[in-house]
């Protein structure tokens, strides 16, 4: 009996089985046979997408591989709408996106000129057209990007120069935007839409709309939580700095603007690429920008993806892979450049000048590679945002290059080198100040009833007595400067003021202000009158002479290092991207030589010494580790109400000149107020080689 249970249980499993067997058989007949063609073709469909893959920028360092503003990894989001579906799903979709946007407070790319709120204006005068100045002086105009998108879809009722409203209007109708949504979605939207078609239809030259960048793990948190089609997150890099100090030097990134964009088109640039907008990153941005790369994935239907290669160069086989930039390496040494900035922070707020607005600073070596630039007050770059720049645009200037300012008694060295090499005076002749200019009685007095007075007279009633040139510098003897700028002449003053570079630019990389001399051709320029008189205020600096901190500071420089007039410059050397190998080596560039005779250069540098060690600054420079040579100034601006500029030049070492600096206090009063600072920062680069943060050797990398 049991047995025969056993055989019924046996047959039963057997007739199951054959059951599933024939139900597999059938289904795999039904998949391989009756609906080969149709899953054959499911399995082979894939959908090629073709994507431009951005390469990382160059780091920039300072002059001992310090790395200043790096690459920081992070996230940046971009659209794909094909599996979005139709109209109505994609653009629900896409509103959900935004949301989360408002929600999280992520910012994304809009570049179409209309406002975001009705009634809709727009918001660049440029929305429709602009014009560019041409080589030769003519001007030609063309279509914007929004203009040349208005014109490629086909919307309805459309004038030809639509207003804001009606360029709204008709777009919101062709994107089938729900009545529903509010102006202020609907304008959103539509700014998404249009990024989205000026790429579809190649009107500008970009593999993919970057929607959003740098966001953060909260927002990629949402956006997985939502499961939002088609927003794809990607891995990418942003620059990260290093530093808080030498914002002016190193720049910013940003996005191209608009009024930018025909430049950067002819250069190869996609629309949604980041480029140098200030300092290093724009003058060095040939370097420090990289190679695109190019890479083709495979997709399935459901946009999973399969596979991904490399694209090639059908011309030359290479394959496309992104090419990191190049790395560029400044004169700069950015631990003297912070004690620069935060003696200046300190010191400046304590002058005795109420009125004092900012000032700048200028280290320079001796052969025109910048060691430190400051300009106060400054700014972060860290922290710097557009709505911080337009609540307090002071810090965004550059005092140090576009400063103009007049350079009172540090002028005084450029009558005294032109007056020595021209034979008209000697080291030892002495000049009698009594207190105001006169001329010998034998000599006929040109300047009718001017006589303008020394400083010391109009303060104290009092003289200099006798006094050659390295005592007049000493004491910023005015008669003695008038004396040897009437036996000069304007046109001698002007001619030397340019050899040292003062009124020139300086060959520096970043933008720079010219200046100008004080003459008969600048007071035409300037609309006024050239008496004179005026050659007695142009001898002792004052007058319409105009210039830079860094031009006073490469003067300097040319004055102490035998008369060698070399060009400013910032960019030391560039490596490539694994600092493997160097791209460019930057050599001093010699504009000029002035070949002054060593005694009359010893002469001045004596009267620099004695500023420095007997005069009223000479406190400030009694403890440091080496001499330094030095002169101050007080500068005019024209006002009898507010104080004047406060300017101090110096160098050092006396005895083997290795550096220079100007410094420059906007109604700071008297320059001597300044040589606190020049005593701070040469204190710290005097002794810095004592301290475990110095480097022994250029161009050796601290990574």
């Amino acid at each position: 009996m049991e047995g025969k249970q056993f055989q019924n249980r046996t047959w039963l499993v057997i007739l199951v089985l054959a059951v599933l067997l024939c139900v597999f058989t059938g289904v795999l007949y039904n998949l391989q046979v009756n609906n080969m063609d149709y899953y054959r073709g499911i399995s082979t469909r894939k959908i090629a997408n073709r994507e431009t893959v951005e390469a990382a920028r160059g780091e920039i360092l300072d002059r001992y591989g310090r790395v200043l503003v790096s690459n920081r990894a992070t996230y940046q989001v971009t659209l794909d709408t094909s599996p979005m579906g139709e109209e109505p799903e994609r653009n629900a979709n896409l509103l959900e996106l935004l949301a989360l946007c408002r929600e999280n407070k992520v910012e994304w790319a809009d570049t179409i000129p209309i406002s975001f709120q009705a009634p809709f204006t727009y918001t660049s005068g440029e929305a429709l057209s602009y014009t560019v100045e041409n080589e030769d002086g003519s001007v030609s105009v063309y279509q914007t990007n929004f203009a040349r998108l208005l014109e490629a879809l086909p919307l309805k009722g459309l004038p030809e120069e639509p207003t804001a409203a009606e360029a709204m209007a008709a777009l919101r109708a062709w994107f089938e935007v729900d009545q529903a949504v509010s102006d202020g979605e609907a304008r959103a939207l539509v700014g998404v839409l249009c990024e989205l078609n000026l790429r579809s239809r190649d009107i500008v030259r970009s593999g993919e709309y970057i929607f959003a960048q740098d966001v953060g793990i909260d927002f990629i948190s949402a956006v997985k939580e939502h499961k939002l089609v088609g927003v794809c997150i990607e891995a990418t890099t942003v620059r990260e700095y290093n530093t808080s100090c030498a914002a002016h030097l190193l720049g910013r990134v940003a996005p191209i603007y608009a009024e930018e964009w025909a430049e950067y088109k002819e250069k190869g640039y996609s629309m949604d690429d980041t480029v140098g907008k200030e300092g290093a990153e724009l003058a060095f941005e040939e370097y420090l920008r990289g190679e695109a790369g190019s890479r083709t994935q495979e997709l399935t239907t459901s946009h999973k993806v399969v596979s991904e290669s490399w694209d090639i160069d059908l011309e030359t086989g290479e394959v496309l892979e992104p090419k990191p930039g190049d790395n560029v390496m400044l004169t700069l040494d950015i631990k003297l450049q912070e004690a620069l900035e935060r003696s200046m922070a300190q010191r400046i707020p304590a002058l005795p000048s109420e009125d004092t607005e900012g000032g700048a600073a200028v280290i320079i070596d001796m052969s025109g590679g910048v060691l430190a630039m400051a300009s106060y007050p400054t700014f972060d770059l860290a922290t710097y945002s557009y709505d911080s720049a337009l609540a307090d645009l002071a810090p965004l200037y550059n005092r140090a290059t576009n400063g103009r300012y007049t350079p009172g008694s540090t002028f005084k060295m450029v009558v005294a080198a032109a007056a020595l090499e021209e034979g008209v005076t000697t080291p030892t002749e002495k000049i009698l100040d009594t207190g105001y200019f006169t001329l010998p009685e034998e000599e006929k007095y040109p300047y009718g009833d001017y006589h303008p007075q020394c400083w010391i007279y109009r303060q104290y009633r009092g003289s200099h007595g006798r006094v050659n040139v390295s005592d007049a510098l000493r004491d910023s003897c005015n008669i003695y400067f008038y004396t040897m700028g009437h036996r000069l002449g304007i046109e001698k003053i002007d001619e030397y003021a340019a050899m040292f570079g003062l009124g020139e630019k300086t060959g520096f990389e970043l933008p720079e202000y010219q200046g100008y001399v004080a003459g008969p051709e600048t007071s035409q320029a300037l609309g006024g009158t050239w008496y004179g008189g005026n050659l007695l205020s142009a001898a002792i600096g004052q007058g319409d002479t105009s210039c830079t901190p860094l031009q006073l500071a490469n003067y300097i420089a040319t004055l102490v290092n035998g008369g060698n007039h070399y060009s400013a410059h910032l960019l030391q050397t560039v490596k490539t991207s694994d600092y493997s190998s160097t791209v460019y080596q930057r050599e001093p560039e010699l504009l000029d030589t002035l070949g002054l005779k060593t005694e009359n250069m010893e002469a001045i540098k004596l009267g620099m010494w004695k500023v420095a060690n007997e005069g009223t600054a000479s406190s400030y420079f009694k403890d440091l580790p080496v001499e330094v040579g030095a002169k101050t100034g007080t500068a005019q601006t024209g006002s009898t109400t507010t104080e004047a500029d406060a300017v101090f030049v110096c160098f050092a070492p006396y005895e083997d000149p290795q550096i220079a600096m100007a410094i420059v206090v906007e109604k700071g009063g008297s320059g001597t107020e300044l040589a606190a600072i020049a005593a701070d920062v040469l204190a710290y680069y005097f002794n810095a080689e004592d301290t475990i943060e110095s480097v022994s050797t250029e161009n050796t990398l601290l990574r």
